[in-house]
């Protein structure tokens, strides 16, 4: 496991993040470019680090407003009340938000760097502060941020063990979705855009801008949400079957197709190319990854697909 020591992230960078932030907290239709926000994050790898810290600076911000002599929204006539807590800014925020993410400010606004945790080959367990832990899967990635550490977010696969405490939320951002937790088990396993979670104790929410609301999910259900293709499917999960690739088992209920080819790279070391035409396609099973080789002959005879390539450089293609 590795944990990256961020450095100091420059003042410019801060204040396009505080800028970023802002809009997507703006309600008007037209206050948020989506596409020019992702093509931003993607530039550099350090823009959602950053991101990360003005959303943690504006909730310190929000909290402390009647220290700082900030206004509510909704006490200033001028003022329009669909700004949200974007109108928080308009003093000046932005110098602020760089400010107070820049410098050690006073204990009660103090916001730790995020920490980031990332796995090769195998996984590995973090242990929280308040008792939770989070076992991180191979080749996977973890930013833990927040005082409390209660926010998350999550590329590739993990089961989180969160301790009950209702008087705080933990969010976790994985793909285009975020799942909010008071305490539970479950499991998420994440590819671009495709996301599966499935729960073996306690309930979560899952929310995100790609699903009409949000979505409920029990113990004993998980939910397979692909923003390409636009479903998002909710079904019956057994609770042996959550964090089930631990002991070389994959069980799916209706997963799209780059998500299993995903795990089985992440899980048994196999690299297989989906195309494009096949990558929505869904598989329901369960898969043996102990040998990654006859488990992918598996997933194709199952799917009634050819196997094209060679070792390191398998394709599945129709028939």
């Amino acid at each position: 496991m590795n944990r990256d020591n961020e450095a100091e992230l420059p003042e410019a960078m801060l204040a396009e993040a505080a800028s970023w932030h802002v809009r997507s907290e703006d309600e008007r239709p037209d206050a948020m470019d989506w596409d020019a926000f992702t093509d931003w994050l993607e530039a550099d790898p350090r823009h959602r680090h950053a991101f990360d810290q003005m959303a943690l600076t504006a909730d310190a911000i929000d909290r402390h407003k009647t220290e700082l002599g900030v206004a509510d929204a909704d006490e200033d006539d001028d003022v329009s009340p669909q700004r949200g807590r974007g109108a928080l800014w308009r003093w000046g925020g932005l110098a602020i938000a760089a400010s107070l993410a820049a410098i050690v400010a006073a204990p009660q606004f103090l916001v730790p760097a995020p920490a980031v945790y990332a796995t090769q080959a195998g996984s590995s367990r973090i242990a929280l502060a308040d008792g939770s832990s989070v076992l991180l899967a191979p080749h996977s990635r973890l930013t833990v941020a927040g005082r409390a550490q209660d926010h998350m977010d999550i590329t590739g696969g993990a089961i989180f063990d969160i301790r009950h405490d209702p008087s705080r939320t933990l969010t976790i951002s994985a793909g285009g979705v975020s799942i909010s937790d008071i305490g539970t088990r479950f499991d998420v396993q994440q590819q671009d855009e495709a996301v599966r979670v499935s729960i073996a104790e306690g309930r979560v929410r899952v929310s995100g801008q790609a699903l009409a609301q949000p979505i409920a999910l029990a113990a004993g259900s998980g939910l397979t949400f692909d923003a390409n293709a636009g479903t998002a499917i909710v079904a019956p999960v057994k609770a042996a079957d959550v964090g089930a690739w631990q002991d070389g088992r994959l069980s799916y209920d209706n997963a799209p197709l780059a998500l299993v080819a995903t795990d089985l790279r992440r899980y048994a070391g196999v690299r297989v190319n989906v195309p494009a035409p096949l990558r929505s396609r869904r598989f329901s099973g369960t898969l043996i990854v102990d040998d990654g080789e006859k488990a992918l002959r598996d997933l194709v005879q199952l799917m009634d697909l050819r196997l094209g390539g060679h070792a390191g450089a398998w394709r599945l293609e129709q028939r």
